[in-house]
């Protein structure tokens, strides 16, 4: 689903500049992720907020995007279907991670070791994971973000070790959704990953068929 505003603004911007109708298709596409991703962004913290959970959600949306930028993951085929997957999942893993902040923190310790295990696993086995729609084609760069996603996955341990020491008020909160976020952005590096993101766009593309 294009923006009709995302359109008229790359017409408008296109014809100042001298593009052509090629890289006005391409920046209309640009306009239209930035505008989705800024709501999506104000949706999940507006959640975050009514839910009393902003700490976890801005948590989730961090760890998150550590992860997507370095080792990628699966997508939906449609931004505007993305962005709502996203702020439900974000929205649930907060939800989660409230409670389990209240729980012994043996626990916590046991989820965050096979959480770190299980994201080194997927990074060695899978990342970096690209789309059909942007291929990651150099070999240099693949292994660039490679490195990269094991810096991540570093920085990540070193960060739960902290909150798993202080004693922060926000601490546990924000361990538990560290913990999530590192399980969820590992599981969409699996096939598993790719499979259940595929069943949702299937799913609603059903729907739509269904409903004309």
């Amino acid at each position: 689903m294009s923006l009709s505003f995302s359109k008229r603004w790359a017409g408008h911007l296109a014809k100042r500049t001298g593009q052509s109708d090629e890289n006005e298709a391409v920046l209309a596409y640009v306009i239209e992720v930035l505008i989705i991703n800024l709501l999506n962004i104000t949706v999940i913290l507006t959640l975050g907020f009514l839910f009393n959970v902003l700490p976890e959600i801005i948590t989730c949306m961090v760890t998150i995007a550590l992860l997507r930028f370095t080792a990628g993951g699966a997508h939906s085929n449609n931004p505007w279907r993305c962005a709502a997957v996203t702020a439900f999942v974000f929205l649930a893993i907060a939800l989660i991670a409230s409670y389990l902040s209240s729980v012994n923190i043996f626990y916590l310790d046991i989820l965050s070791v096979l959480a770190i295990l299980f994201c080194f696993f997927s990074v060695i086995r899978f990342a970096p994971v690209d789309s059909p729609s942007a291929p990651i084609l150099s070999a240099t760069r693949r292994k660039r973000l490679k490195y990269m996603s094991l810096l991540i996955i570093f920085l990540l341990t070193i960060t739960i070790i902290f909150l798993q020491q202080t004693t922060w008020i926000y601490a546990r909160e924000i361990l538990a959704a560290m913990i999530l976020c590192t399980l969820w952005g590992s599981f969409n590096l699996t096939g598993a990953g790719h499979r259940l993101m595929s069943f949702i766009d299937n799913s609603f593309t059903i729907l739509s068929q269904k409903r004309r």
